[in-house]
């Protein structure tokens, strides 16, 4: 993990999730309401998503905190687990 770029693994599952919903960063930004300038220091691991930004996606989505912060697949929902199980193997 970079210095500069501290939570870039939480970033990385942002945009990771965000390609499942074929949605262009801005889109995603602006569909939620973040600002697109805090939403990419996000996903660029700048800053992390804070709470109750996070839980914004978990009631849309399902998403878990341990899923967001902590990495833990096994605790989404099965077929949103899948999906994103693909995508890091299509890689």
């Amino acid at each position: 993990m970079s210095e500069d770029k501290p939570y870039l693994d939480i970033g990385r599952r942002l945009v990771a999730f965000r390609g499942i919903l074929k949605m262009s960063q801005k889109e995603f930004a602006t569909a939620h309401d973040f600002s697109v300038s805090q939403y990419s220091n996000w996903e660029n691991g700048i800053r992390r998503i804070p709470i109750d930004s996070a839980a914004k996606l978990l009631t849309l989505y399902g998403l878990t905190l341990d899923f967001l912060y902590l990495g833990r697949i096994d605790t989404l929902p099965h077929n949103l687990a899948k999906q994103l199980g693909q995508r890091s193997t299509d890689r």
